[in-house]
């Protein structure tokens, strides 16, 4: 029970960066996107640097068969490049972030159908929503309005819709197994 609740959260958390990210992207689809790039960088490089130092931190014992000093290695290297060649990451973020809501839409199309099979009637609602994430996600993968701030808007208005149906999803499901698990 504890895996699920942690997977709750990791989801809410996950949900509600989305949303963020996608107001800030409606509000201000001309922001600098080498400001976007250099706090994408610091983030990478603080993760990867933390990762790095808890495995180097752990008893042996502990870090054994981890991939924390990998995953840590992958992610600096990662801040270090969107830092110092922000420009090959800039020309590739709508690709990036069409695959993530359309990955996230199959998440949801994969929700709706268990919760239909644990028998809630409502589940063609999470298949709607998962059908409109797909069609968000194909628009911002083929970036057919050729507007960068156009498209950034179009990313906004995605990141926040599949951001908060990630959340109606997870504290919905959530709700679903817990009675399921208590009824067991």
């Amino acid at each position: 029970m504890n895996y699920l609740k942690e997977m709750k959260w990791n989801s809410s958390l996950a949900s509600i960066i989305m949303i963020a990210l996608g107001i800030v992207l409606i509000l201000f689809p001309g922001i600098s996107l080498n400001i976007l790039m250099t706090a994408l960088g610091i983030i990478g490089i603080v993760i990867g640097a933390i990762d790095v130092i808890r495995y180097l931190t752990l008893d042996v014992k502990e870090s054994y068969f981890r991939n924390d000093f990998l995953y840590g290695v992958i992610i600096l290297t990662f801040g270090l490049l969107v830092i110092f060649k922000p420009s090959l990451f800039i020309s590739i973020i709508p690709f990036i972030l069409g695959l993530l809501i359309i990955f996230s839409s199959f998440h949801k199309l994969q929700d709706g159908i268990d919760a239909k099979r644990i028998g809630y009637d409502g589940a063609i609602w999470y298949i709607i929503l998962a059908i409109i994430g797909i069609i968000f996600g194909v628009i911002i993968l083929f970036d057919p309005l050729n507007f960068a701030n156009a498209i950034f808007i179009v990313i906004g208005i995605a990141l926040v819709y599949s951001g908060i149906s990630d959340l109606y999803v997870t504290f919905y499901l959530s709700k679903r197994f817990k009675d399921l698990y208590d009824k067991m």
